[in-house]
């Protein structure tokens, strides 16, 4: 098989990717402006014009491994919910027992109080299925819209995502919709203590198992982050402050950027991509490293390549011109051809009605693949090395939830590598990801508040129930 040199075999594939090659420098500059950004979020006189909003969580104690108990979860997706059982065990077992529940179209397109009565009826079912309708565990609500949260247990929904459209819902109280509609089901005793987003939950899924978890990473079709930062820099929150109190933060940084603060970076194909989405403008930082968006940016390119002839020359166009046509799966499989071999990278073209392609026109298609996702890795990093930074912490667990890191070897390469090299050597870390999904960090949250509300401050309390 030939070994091919990009700068010499495919010059104008090299040349487009060098636009998805940014310098240490430029890195260093991403990484410091989310430094800034996160300053803002968590002032209270510039809170409103960050770019990196910095949620407060509420959440303000988090698992040291010696909590034990039987609790109650519900992730609520944009495409699925599932109700979970979760019970915590000695030696770091977790027992997890769910039902995942298609919403029907005819739900989340209804009014919100059918919604949340749709998901009342299912936690009921559930609960006398398991044989725990009587016993008043503790749920938290683990949630992947946007929130105004003002306590643990209040957060006020801001937007769904497109997927969504119950009505009457957006300004309205999440937990309070959730209680009323559970009140209908007098049979059932069941206590929510409180909501936290995906990102949050998981955090604590992890922090369960590895105590020195401190950050939580969302790297899938949306991009997020959480971190647990010092109460008395959190200057929007109103209660008690603690001068060693800690909050899990919800950074919120899909937004970072929406300002022109990243506008150095961004290049012709990035434009475009935005330009095309269904949000021009906002959520950049996502559109740069979110599964959803890397795809699409190859697809761009390749299309852009082979209107000039630099790429797949001659071939048919018109299945590469849909948008969206190309999914990270694809790339994943794409990049994880062995070197010279270019299997699946054939497989790929074979939906795009692309058939025996030449091996140079799949080792560029494959350059382009690693170009753009490793630049994803990099950004990401610059905003890890970022809050690894400000935490100052010598050892820290960094909870990853999606299947990049995993499936993706090079890009799991590339975050752990820029990451290192951005951040304050003085600070060790690891990317850990999550076998447990953030309802398992909702049900933790939930027995934690559950604690802290009806028994004493002892930390090595047992929380069966």
């Amino acid at each position: 098989m030939a070994k091919f040199n990009p700068e010499v075999d495919f010059p104008e594939v090299y040349k487009v990717c060098q636009l998805f090659t940014p310098s240490d420098e430029e890195l260093e500059k991403v990484r410091d402006i989310m430094d800034r950004e996160i300053k803002l979020g968590l002032s209270r006189e510039h809170h409103e014009r960050s770019t990196v909003p910095c949620h407060l969580s509420y959440v303000k104690e988090l698992p040291t491994g010696r909590e034990r108990g039987r609790f109650l979860a519900i992730e609520m997706m944009p495409t699925n919910c599932r109700i979970m059982l979760v019970k915590f065990s000695s030696e770091r077992d977790i027992y997890t027992s769910a039902r995942c529940v298609i919403l029907p179209h005819t739900i989340v397109a209804a009014k919100g109080t059918e919604l949340f009565t749709f998901l009342a009826t299912t936690i009921a079912q559930f609960v006398k299925e398991k044989k725990v309708e009587k016993d008043n565990l503790p749920l938290g609500i683990s949630f992947a819209f946007t929130l105004n949260k003002v306590a643990l247990d209040i957060g006020y929904l801001v937007a769904w995502t497109k997927e969504f459209g119950a009505h009457g819902v957006i300004g309205k109280d999440v937990v309070k919709l959730l209680r009323d509609a559970l009140a209908q089901f007098p049979e059932i005793s069941v206590d929510v203590m409180g909501i936290i987003n995906v990102a949050a939950g998981t955090l604590l899924a992890l922090c369960w198992a590895q105590p020195d978890t401190r950050i939580g990473l969302v790297m899938g079709a949306i991009a997020n982050s959480c971190y647990v930062e010092r109460i008395d820099r959190c200057e929007t929150y109103e209660g008690e402050v603690d001068s060693k109190g800690e909050m899990i933060i919800n950074s919120d940084w899909a937004h970072f950027g929406d300002g022109g603060q990243l506008d150095f970076i961004r290049n012709e194909f990035d434009k475009q991509l935005d330009t095309e989405s269904i949000n021009p403008g906002i959520r950049l930082y996502e559109k740069f490293s979110g599964a959803l968006f890397v795809g699409e940016l190859v697809r761009i390119v390749v299309y852009y390549l082979m209107q000039k002839g630099a790429i797949f020359q001659g071939e048919r166009r018109d299945y590469v011109g849909i948008q969206w046509k190309l999914d990270m799966v694809s790339v994943i499989d794409i990049s994880n051809d062995p070197p010279g071999t270019y299997t699946k990278a054939q497989e790929v073209m074979d939906k795009f009605r692309i058939r025996h392609c030449k091996d140079r026109d799949l080792a560029a298609l494959r350059y382009i693949c690693t170009k753009i996702s490793e630049r994803a890795a990099m950004l990401v990093s610059s905003g890890v090395a970022a809050i690894i930074n400000r935490m100052e912490k010598p050892k820290i667990s960094i909870a990853v939830d999606g299947g990049i890191y995993r499936l993706f070897p090079s890009y799991s390469a590339a975050l752990n590598k820029f990451t290192t090299k951005l951040t304050n050597p003085k600070y060790k870390f690891d990317f850990v990801v999550t076998q447990d999904s953030s309802g398992v960090g909702a049900a933790m949250m939930a027995g934690m508040a559950h604690a802290s509300k009806y028994k004493t401050d002892d930390k090595l309390f047992v929380m069966e129930y």
